[in-house]
């Protein structure tokens, strides 16, 4: 039978595996959308914004570059909330950034898509070092907010094999309760979770116990 501490052990093992898995998410993430926002890839665009001599097309992309800064603020206003809980500095790459009004906008206009690559994944190092520090932190909402983001935008842009979500609740294994449900998705890896004990499995070892 696990002791207490060992169950805490294997509970923080199995967050930090999911932190770390959905941070390296971000580094890729972050430069794939400043590619796809590319003024060089403007001609095929369809939409227009008005102007002195009629409409033109717009000199970006419009989705990519607000989903790029949406992620790129989310990530530094994490960061931020990390280092002043935990009282250390945060990595200077935090500042690189488009603010206005002292808040966190997005992506700064002349940073290209192999800095927006540096910069996340100098953040993303800083935090992975910190993981277990951070889990005792709970931030729940802001870490829900920022993977939700994620995992979002990795469906939207990047090509991933898709997970088969179950159709219906399976049946526990450990307290036998039909209750274990997806609980994140992320590419092709994920997480389902028992909403009665807790117990964790992969997506794809549902089917194994189909609760017949």
């Amino acid at each position: 039978m696990l002791t207490d501490t060992e169950i805490t052990e294997a509970e923080t093992r199995r967050w930090v595996e999911r932190y770390e898995q959905h941070l390296d998410q971000l580094p890729v993430l972050l430069e794939h959308l400043r590619d796809r926002a590319n003024t060089l890839k403007a001609g095929s665009m369809n939409e227009r914004v008005s102007g002195g001599g009629g409409e033109a097309p717009l000199p970006f992309r419009e989705d990519p570059v607000d989903d790029c800064d949406d992620l790129r603020a989310a990530l530094v206003e994490y960061v931020g909330e990390v280092a002043e809980r935990l009282q250390d500095a945060a990595p200077d790459a935090a500042g690189a950034s488009w603010a206005t009004s002292g808040r966190v906008r997005g992506i700064p206009a002349w940073m290209k898509p192999d800095d927006a690559y540096k910069a996340g994944f100098a953040l993303i190092a800083w935090m992975i070092d910190r993981a277990r520090r951070i889990h005792a932190l709970t931030l729940d909402d802001s870490e829900g907010h920022l993977f939700g983001l994620i995992r979002k935008l990795s469906k939207r842009y990047v090509d991933a094999p898709p997970i088969e979500r179950p159709a219906h609740r399976r049946t526990c294994s450990v307290c036998g309760e039909r209750a274990v449900i997806v609980a994140w998705l992320l590419g092709d890896t994920g997480e389902a979770e028992c909403r009665v004990c807790g117990a964790t499995y992969a997506p794809e070892g549902m089917g194994e116990n189909d609760g017949r």
